[in-house]
């Protein structure tokens, strides 16, 4: 086999084109497989079947955690197949986008429609440095980052955010940056900008005996009856939210490094700590909106629906590459349909949790 490149990074995101796949991706991938049996695990998510072919041992550990609670044997070919593997494992040489500015990436501006003409998408990710293709004429997708032990730990918890978000969104399932709590089959999601509250709000109720649907991403399906539907089961917190905000979780953290390190979040994958718990869906009562008001009591007053597509939509569109140019409609039409609120914070947890209990038990 080839020998190992030097460590590619950028410091911009690079939209890849069709032909890199071709002439440069294809060739290593064709290799692979040809000396290399993949692990495959096969999940639910919103109804469609995704199988995952990890052609690495260290991003199998690394990247299917997040998703075990929807780990499934279902039977037939899947909707999506993505191929997993890093260059170090297999011991292959991947040629960067830009050894063919011109032919291998799109300018840096260009209309959405043009990438999206022949059924092709990727993305380079600056930051994360990992490429992301998606095929959709085959089903098939591809995720290759040079080192599986460089994966950043956001990626743990919430890997495969573009490939996934380019295949659900065709199917009328959307990736939104939220959060979504249950309980008597009615959910509730949360969404804001970091720092608001959502995390913790859902936490509170996690911990309140609701179940659990996501933290910082979750699916809604549209439809006569919208649903929201578990992605990934895990949570980012710092450890000192363990030992002062919830304590139930002090003895059963998780960190890949094995130590607890006060100025970084450690991942917890909730549904192998409180199966029970994490659901895989729910029908779409209310949209909720955190406000930190630092009150006694907490309320839930009307939101807009203005109000409520500014506070979904840049989080939602931003960390999503190379979102559908018609993704903002279909997000409002869900905004239109379902009532929608803020939830403005007390400094009294519990209460956070009783009060979008009581609204769940009490709406109709």
């Amino acid at each position: 086999m080839n020998s190992l490149p030097s460590h590619i990074v950028t410091n911009k995101h690079l939209r890849i084109t069709k032909k890199y796949f071709q002439q440069e991706v294809s060739p290593v991938f064709n290799e692979i497989i040809s000396s290399i049996s993949p692990v495959k695990r096969t999940y639910d998510i919103a109804g469609k079947t995704i199988c995952m072919n990890f052609y690495s041992e260290k991003l199998l550990g690394r990247m299917s955690r997040a998703f075990a609670h929807i780990e499934k044997d279902l039977p037939g070919s899947p909707d999506l197949t993505i191929c997993l593997w890093d260059s170090v494992s297999t011991k292959t040489h991947l040629a960067s986008p830009w050894v063919n500015d011109a032919e291998y990436t799109y300018p840096r501006e260009v209309n959405a429609r043009m990438i999206n003409h022949d059924s092709f998408l990727g993305i380079y990710l600056h930051g994360e440095e990992t490429l992301n293709l998606y095929d959709e004429k085959n089903n098939t997708a591809y995720f290759w980052i040079y080192d599986g032990d460089s994966l950043p730990y956001r990626l743990s918890a919430s890997p495969l955010r573009s490939i996934l978000n380019w295949f659900l969104s065709k199917e009328g399932v959307h990736l939104m940056h939220g959060a979504a709590v249950s309980l008597n089959g009615k959910s509730v999601l949360l969404t804001a900008k970091g720092g608001s509250g959502k995390s913790t709000t859902a936490l509170s109720c996690f911990f309140s005996g609701m179940s659990y649907l996501g933290d910082d991403y979750v699916t809604v399906k549209s439809g006569d009856v919208i649903t929201t539907h578990s992605i990934f089961s895990s949570t980012k917190l710092f450890p000192q939210s363990f030992h002062d905000t919830f304590p139930a979780l002090k003895d059963k953290i998780w960190n890949e490094n094995g130590t607890d390190k006060e100025n970084e979040k450690v991942t917890v994958f909730l549904s192998e700590l409180y199966p029970q718990q994490v659901v895989r869906e729910a029908p779409l009562h209310a949209i909720m909106i955190p406000v930190i008001k630092n009150v006694e009591e907490t309320k839930i007053v009307p939101a807009s629906k203005v109000q409520t597509m500014v506070s979904l939509l840049p989080a939602t569109l931003f960390q999503l590459s190379l979102t559908k140019s018609d993704k903002m409609a279909e997000l409002r039409s869900i905004v239109e349909k379902t009532p929608c609120y803020f939830l403005e914070l007390g400094y009294d947890l519990n209460r956070v949790a009783d009060t979008i209990k009581s609204f769940l038990t009490n709406e109709q």
